[in-house]
């Protein structure tokens, strides 16, 4: 199923408020679950794509809820929420990085990095802590890889738009505490989940904000990726990974400046060329030098209504000839104009006002 096919829209939203157990998982798993599954799909090309990795090396596709179609007794949980994520595949001789309580092999790990979808919205969630068989010392690792990239990791939370679900007391450790504060409180306390989320998605949702959430689930693949790393016993490569991504990111928005060029240089209407001609005159900004020059030389006050900021307007200094029409920068082609009257001005108007008010000036001394 193609990305852009895929949206979330009310029915979904009003199917967690469905009574029936059974009806509302079938319909999680058989409607909810493939969209989900897609969206994931989408991010895991992306990670080949910026990364050269692929991301289901060491994971497998997680899905919430899973349960037996044919189980013979009822079902009674009212599913809250439907998840499709990567987690690390089940493996006794893989995870040598980290080791069990009860002394046995590691199969699983207690992480998964996923989409999350629910009566709330849509959201990416990078659950830390949801088995708790492992030692403290296992998880102290992953601590360690937060203190070491501290900084990267707080701005790539920013560029993925990933927030953390972080422990503290209200003495020791506040709530605006810095990040590794909070850690090692929580190191301290054996409080080992530290989850990551981005805000919710509110329904409707809509291919094009998939699609962003897509790609900031691409942006902070590399956290998930070191966890997987340590787990295996290897040394993370976070930092090469962060390099690929600039170069990614630095590559597609000269892409997009490309297609904004390409856009501006093609053939348009008079109309619009008109309109933007008008846009164009506004958006000119005069030197701050010259501009407070206009503005003192007319009193600071509009040309055409005599306002100035006693009545709360907004002053502008705008071109007499615009620049379209061959007009100078230079300080006898400036007047200084109110927001609403220069809105009212088009592109066309050459109308020296202050000459204007200046004849009606001397007129009024003559009579």
């Amino acid at each position: 199923m193609p990305l852009k096919d895929i949206s979330f829209d009310e029915e979904d939203k009003n199917l967690f408020q469905v009574p029936d157990a059974r009806l509302r998982a079938e319909a999680l798993q058989h409607s909810i679950l493939p969209r989900l599954h897609a969206v994931l799909n989408e991010s895991v090309a992306l990670i080949r794509e910026i990364y050269g990795l692929e991301a289901l090396e060491d994971s497998i596709v997680s899905y919430y809820p899973h349960f037996r179609p044919k189980r013979t007794k009822e079902l009674e949980l009212l599913y809250p929420h439907a998840f499709v994520g990567l987690g690390g595949k089940r493996d006794k001789g893989k995870w040598n990085g980290v080791a069990r309580k009860d002394g046995k092999p590691v199969q699983f790990l207690p992480f998964r990095f996923g989409f999350l979808i629910s009566e709330q919205g849509f959201e990416l969630n990078f659950h830390t802590y949801w088995l708790k068989g492992l030692t403290g010392e296992s998880h102290k690792k992953w601590f360690a890889f937060h203190y070491q990239h501290e900084a990267i990791i707080i701005r790539l939370c920013f560029a993925a738009s990933m927030y953390p679900f972080l422990h503290f007391d209200g003495e020791d450790v506040r709530w605006l505490s810095t990040i590794r504060q909070h850690y090692r409180f929580m190191e301290n306390n054996g409080l080992y989940g530290s989850d990551y989320f981005s805000h919710a998605i509110q329904f409707p949702i809509t291919t094009e904000r998939i699609g962003n959430l897509a790609e900031c689930y691409a942006l902070f693949y590399p956290v998930y990726d070191s966890y997987i790393c340590i787990a295996k016993g290897e040394p993370e490569r976070f930092l090469d990974l962060i390099a690929k991504s600039n170069d990614w990111m630095e590559a597609r928005y000269d892409a997009m400046e490309q297609e904004d060029i390409a856009e501006s240089e093609a053939e348009i209407s008079d109309e619009i060329t008109n309109a933007a001609m008008v846009l164009a005159e506004r958006k000119v900004r005069v030197m701050p030098a010259i501009r407070w020059q206009v503005l003192k030389r007319d009193n600071w006050k509009c040309c055409s209504c005599g306002r100035g900021s006693q009545q709360n307007v907004i002053l502008h200094v705008d071109h007499i000839v615009p620049r379209s029409k061959g007009g100078a920068d230079t300080l006898d082609n400036y007047q200084t104009l109110c927001s609403e009257c220069n809105a009212g001005k088009s592109n066309r108007d050459s109308t020296n006002l202050r000459s204007v008010l200046s004849c009606i000036a001397d007129f009024n001394k003559e009579i």
